[in-house]
């Protein structure tokens, strides 16, 4: 669930940031203000209907090779919060997503990702910490190679949310 989860979030940066053009040597900066909302049936990421909101700034460098081929894609998120909130009950939780999210081309048409950092914490008012995934997590065409840090199951951050926003 996690890696599903996970996948969704890397597809839609990783997209967004294939979007810039490989036009010149010299690395290219795009900043957009992201204030994006995604909807859930019941049973995608939790038993009950959620919605998923990203807000901050996403800022995007992509560096080239001297023929203009992509070596590397960063993504850096600013002032960047995720909320989810459980649609029947309103209850919701956030948490800040610090990355940032490197994506490199492995020259056979995938992609090696690494995301270093904060990549969700779950805090429950009147609870305190509930679950983090702090440290190193590094996958290629979504399939989790490495989770170094605080990850005790790739798959918690995912019940641990739910099971509060129930």
């Amino acid at each position: 669930m996690k890696s599903k989860f996970l996948g969704l979030v890397a597809t839609a940066l990783v997209a967004a940031a294939a979007a810039v053009s490989a036009t010149a040597a010299t690395p290219s900066v795009v900043e957009v203000n992201v204030d994006r909302t995604i909807h859930f049936a019941a049973g995608d990421l939790c038993s009950f209907p959620t919605t998923l909101h990203n807000k901050g700034v996403r800022r995007t460098t992509t560096y080239y090779d001297s023929s203009g081929n992509v070596t590397r894609t960063v993504i850096h998120l600013a002032a960047f919060t995720q909320t989810v909130t459980n649609d029947v009950t309103g209850a919701s939780l956030s948490t800040p997503l610090a990355g940032p999210l490197i994506v490199e081309p492995n020259g056979d048409g995938t992609v090696t990702t690494r995301i270093p950092g904060n990549d969700g914490r779950i805090v429950v008012p009147g609870q305190g910490f509930i679950y983090g995934d702090v440290g190193l997590t590094v996958f290629t065409d979504l399939d989790v190679l490495m989770l170094t840090g605080h990850y005790e199951n790739p798959d918690r951050y995912v019940e641990e949310l739910c099971a509060a926003l129930a």
